[in-house]
């Protein structure tokens, strides 16, 4: 077998690329749906299943990892007990909160919960791109990791494209909720604030420093009514929901470009992608590699 040096190096790796990116990203934004920022979570076993969920799926693309690369959970643990130095330099801070959602139900609902506003920032930015209110190229977020970005350019080229073939079909009052909603900062800046907020919780969840405060521009006062508040926000809403599936298209197809282009491949990793953004059940597997990476990934970052 390889050393474990190479063992840990490799699942850095997998965990940055396609085969692990696309079915965690994939449940994360379809669930997160049902996350809000007010809703009681306490004794609610719906929200408890989606993690159960979550955990069986993460444990399940480590097993197929596993399996492709053949080692044991044991092999594993070691790997991970002995990893390099530096491995805050190689993860992106999505991918700490990816892995310690699984054993954290707090740290669930906060990542949750911020993918939720992320999506509703994203159609919103996506609304404005159509009035020409921002620049022509997706404004790539430092949150995200590169793929994403990558993604989000390719789903506003094609969102402005069919905007622009259906725009001559939409009735009067629908353009004017999107031309609204694009002019407005009443939504940004809420959507802003509570995602700042979300990211406070997570990082004291997570046990690290308070980000720096943002500061937003004071908008000019809007006198909006309540009803038309509530029009704008479910329109908005609708927006995030055909963002989701653009999103989930262009995944699909960026997993199918790495599996043809792998000169190695991971067959049973692969497979497990393919069966997990499929909605496919996935089988709960008993794995002790989880912890151990969480535990691993917690030592370094912040030192427990």
């Amino acid at each position: 077998m390889a050393s474990e040096g190479w063992v840990f190096d490799s699942l850095v790796g997998f965990l940055k690329g396609p085969v692990w990116n696309v079915p965690i990203l994939t449940f994360v934004e379809n669930k997160s749906l049902t996350f809000e920022a007010d809703s009681d979570y306490e004794g609610t076993s719906d929200y408890k299943d989606i993690h159960d969920g979550y955990k069986n799926l993460v444990d399940f693309m480590l097993g197929s990892y596993m399996e492709d690369i053949s080692i044991t959970p044991e092999q594993f643990e070691a790997a991970c007990g002995k990893a390099s130095r530096n491995i805050k330099s190689e993860f992106h801070q999505s991918l700490f909160e990816q892995v310690w959602a699984a054993d954290d139900f707090e740290i669930f609902k906060r990542m949750m919960i911020q993918k939720n506003l992320e999506l509703q920032l994203q159609a919103l930015e996506i609304l404005q791109h159509r009035y020409g209110l921002v620049p022509q190229s997706f404004v790539s977020d430092n949150s995200l990791p590169p793929d994403e970005n990558a993604i989000m350019e390719q789903v506003l080229k094609k969102s402005l494209a069919e905007h622009e073939a259906m725009k001559a079909e939409m009735d009067t009052e629908t353009q004017e909720i999107e031309k609204a909603i694009a002019e407005s900062q009443v939504e940004k800046e809420r959507l802003e604030s509570e995602k700042f907020q979300e990211h406070v919780k997570m990082q004291r969840a997570l046990n690290l420093p308070d980000p720096t405060p943002i500061r937003t521009p004071t908008a000019p006062t809007e006198q909006v009514g309540e009803e038309s508040l509530r029009a704008r926000r479910e329109y908005l809403m609708q927006q995030r929901d055909r963002l989701l599936a653009m999103k989930q298209k262009e995944r699909i197809k960026q997993l199918k470009e790495y599996e043809a282009s792998s000169s190695k491949g991971r067959p049973k990793s692969s497979y497990a992608a393919n069966r997990a953004i499929s909605g496919a059940k996935i089988d709960p597997q008993t794995l002790q590699v989880r912890k151990a990476l969480a535990a691993r990934l917690k030592e370094e970052v912040i030192g427990d």
